[in-house]
Order: C-alpha cells, then sequence, then structure tokens
C-alpha cells in the first residue's frame, strides 16, 4: 500500500513539474482560406515594461535603417542573410525609411533551390504605430506595392505590458498572400517550414533581449 502510495506521489509531482514548464499562454496558430495564410503568435514575457518598450523601439528603429544591425539580435537564427533553406534562401541586404511617407523600402533576393532566383527585390511596407490605454502598443506593416514574391501583406505586432498580469505579452498576427509563382508549391505544410518558424523566432528574440536587460538592470 505504501508503495501504491509513493508511486502516486511520484506521478503527481512528475505531471505538476512538466506541466509548469509549458507555459499555455505561448502559442502559435496558421489558418488558411481563399489563398490566404493568417498567423497568430503569442509568447508571455516577465521584463520590466519600460524596458520592453525600449528593445521594441530599437528594433523598429534597426528594422528602418540598420537591418545588418537587427541581424545581431532582433532577427537572429531567422535565415533571413543568405543562409542555407531547403527551399527557399532569403537575402535581406538593406532598408531604408522614408519619414514623410511612412515608407519602409526593402531590398534583397529571393532564392527558390534548383528552380529560380529574384535579385533584387524590392519588399516596400508602410510603418504605422500606435498607443493605447493602459500601455498597450502595435506596431504595423502593410504592403505598399505588390511583387513577385508577396501580393498581399499586413502584420501587426503588439505588446500588452504587464498591468495586472503577472507577466506582459508579445503577439503578432500576419496576413500574407503570395504572388502567382509561390502560391503555387507553398502549401499550408511548407508554409510552416518558411515562415511560421521564423514569426515565433523574431517574438523570441525581442522576449530574450528584454528579459536579458530587465536582469542586467536587476528591476
Amino acid at each position: 500500500m505504501k508503495l501504491i502510495k509513493y508511486l502516486f506521489l511520484f506521478y503527481f509531482l512528475f505531471i505538476v513539474t512538466i506541466q509548469s514548464k509549458a507555459n499555455p499562454n505561448d502559442s502559435i496558430s496558421t489558418k488558411y482560406a481563399k489563398g490566404e495564410f493568417v498567423t497568430f503568435c503569442q509568447l508571455s514575457i516577465s521584463a520590466n515594461d519600460s524596458i520592453t518598450n525600449e528593445v521594441v523601439n530599437l528594433f523598429v528603429k534597426q528594422m528602418c535603417n540598420d537591418i545588418r544591425g537587427l541581424f545581431k539580435w532582433g532577427l537572429k537564427d531567422m535565415g533571413l542573410a543568405n543562409e542555407k533553406d531547403e527551399l527557399i534562401i532569403f537575402d535581406f541586404k538593406e532598408t531604408s525609411y522614408n519619414k514623410q511617407t511612412g515608407i519602409i523600402k526593402g531590398t534583397g533576393d529571393v532564392h527558390v533551390t534548383g528552380i529560380t532566383t529574384f535579385r533584387n527585390l524590392s519588399m516596400d511596407t508602410k510603418l504605422t504605430q500606435r498607443s493605447f490605454k493602459g500601455g498597450r502598443r502595435e506596431v504595423r506593416l502593410d504592403l505598399a506595392t505588390p511583387n513577385p514574391f508577396v501580393r498581399n501583406l499586413r502584420s501587426s505586432f503588439y505588446f500588452v505590458p504587464k498591468a495586472t498580469h503577472r507577466n506582459g505579452y508579445l503577439q503578432v498576427t500576419t496576413n500574407i498572400e503570395f504572388a502567382w509563382f509561390f502560391n503555387v508549391f507553398i502549401t499550408q505544410k511548407t508554409y510552416k517550414t518558411i515562415l511560421e518558424w521564423r514569426i515565433r523566432q523574431m517574438l523570441k528574440n525581442i522576449k530574450e533581449e528584454s528579459e536579458k536587460r530587465t536582469k542586467m538592470l536587476g528591476k
């Protein structure tokens, strides 16, 4: 009887330990309808709110004018600097920002392994930012001009501060419709290997940088 009790206690502690390591607030999902992929990703973040805002500000600043600097932390481990990939190789080269129009002009190459290469592809997106009551903020990108890779794109990043919660949240909702050439062979399964994991990695990079700075400053 005692053995059964000990085994039950061990099993209970094991389950509790496993569940405590998995954060139920972290999630990612993609829906597909009428040629459009819609991805939602959320990660909880236990960092100081003001520091997280500073990190987000840095991300936006470098996204506009210093993409190479962003590769060192915000876009690291995302395979966007000509790293090898099984299907598509991205090589983002530079970005520039026009304050009057709010347009970020990005340039890079997209290599489709064994098929073709789109060189000096332009990705022009309009940047808008909004702040809400309670400290929530939005950074939004909308495709300004369709190109051979993407026909339509809108992506909204949200930082939801701690407020009354234990943790804050980083969220991204991305709607993307590929141009005809890519739409032919990018299936829902392929999409996960090309873009879905990169969206989560971007949030993970922002989360880790914010939490690292919070820890360093003891806040």
